[in-house]
């Protein structure tokens, strides 16, 4: 073999590294991104979109904020990718998923969402998409099925989520969150399910390479674990609000403890915590721990009190049900490794 055509190769090869993953600006508007041999992102002012094509047909999932901005990744579709747009999908009410979709109408090209975003687009006066499904549904493009999938609420009562199996991509819309990224408009979220509905969704599409946010970066599956944690409810919420505690200045969360305070600072692998409330996990109980400094050595795993209240609570439905309440002058918590969990050590109480 000789040495350019080895040259021609990595040539080739460089190519397409550099080619996939980058933005290709189409206008001041608009961007696009290849992630895979056919699928693209979509993307104006921070709001993300699909495109997927396979043998001269292409799908398109969530419109631009913009009419005049749908009309551009219309044509660009049609005339650079030299398919046919055989559906579009609506994967949501708001107007970052279904602002162009009056143009989509006018391009005389078949758009589809759940029922619910059909019904809700009906109350508010919208432009309705036409072909609605419950749950699911597979869309032929060229000789692949592309999956719509409603799997409970989230960001919204009615968003879904778009699998290509073939490319193993997932749009997740605005139901999957990027990292460190845009969070969002909570308004019509359903906060106490959005968790549990990633965990559906993951459990489903946890195959894929590639998953699309509404907004931000796309990345893997790491992206549904990110939204599943930002989402689940706390388990020391209930708690907190038993005994009307709001997070001060600091929130330290660890597996089995949860602390507040009005301030801390840090002296090697220990952290000072001044008027702070320490609240300690065990099984059928907990414990509350109040005073003026707590120090916490990360480290060691260790909580160390000179002086303060130690209060024991049992989790309980009913609410806060004290079973002992101690004033100590020394109070030492460790958090075990082992089956015994938490080991806590009163060396001196006041009566």
């Amino acid at each position: 073999m000789n040495k350019f055509y080895w040259s021609f190769i990595l040539l080739s090869l460089l190519n397409i590294q550099i080619f996939y993953g980058q933005n290709i600006k189409i206008s001041e508007r608009l961007t696009i991104t290849k992630i895979t041999e056919n699928s693209y992102i979509h993307t104006h002012s921070r709001s993300n979109g699909l495109i997927y094509k396979n043998n001269g047909e292409a799908i398109i999932v969530s419109t631009p904020p913009s009419d005049e901005v749908t009309k551009e990744l219309l044509n660009w579709v049609k005339e650079e990718l030299n398919v046919r747009i055989v559906a579009y999908v609506i994967d949501r009410w708001h107007p970052d998923a279904m602002e162009g979709l009056d143009v989509v109408k006018e391009f005389g090209i078949k758009t589809y969402s759940y029922v619910k975003t059909q019904e809700i687009a009906k109350l508010k006066n919208l432009p309705i998409p036409e072909i609605g499904f419950d749950p699911k549904l597979e869309i032929k493009v060229g000789r692949e099925n592309v999956i719509c999938h409603f799997l409970g609420a989230a960001h919204t009562t009615d968003g879904i989520v778009v699998w290509v199996s073939k490319e193993k991509v997932l749009f997740g819309g605005n139901e999957v969150r990027n990292y460190n990224g845009w969070v969002g408009n909570i308004a019509d979220a359903n906060i106490s399910e959005w968790s549990n509905t990633i965990m559906k969704v993951k459990k489903e599409y946890g195959s894929a390479k590639y998953v699309v946010p509404g907004h931000g970066k796309y990345g893997g599956v790491e992206l549904l674990d990110y939204t599943i944690k930002l989402y689940k409810p706390h388990k020391w919420g209930q708690i907190l609000r038993n005994h009307n505690i709001e997070v001060k200045k600091i929130f330290n969360d660890y597996d089995l403890i949860f602390e507040v305070a009005e301030d801390d600072s840090v002296n090697g692998n220990i952290r000072i915590l001044k008027d702070a409330t320490v609240f300690v996990d065990n099984d059928s109980r907990y414990f509350k721990i109040s005073s003026p400094i707590i120090k916490h050595n990360v480290k060691s795993k260790r909580i160390d009190s000179e002086y303060g209240r130690l209060q024991s609570f049992s989790k309980s439905e009913k609410g806060n049900i004290i079973l002992s309440d101690i004033y100590y002058k020394r109070l030492i918590v460790n958090l075990r490794d082992d089956e015994v969990g938490i080991e806590i050590i009163l060396k001196e109480m006041i009566n």
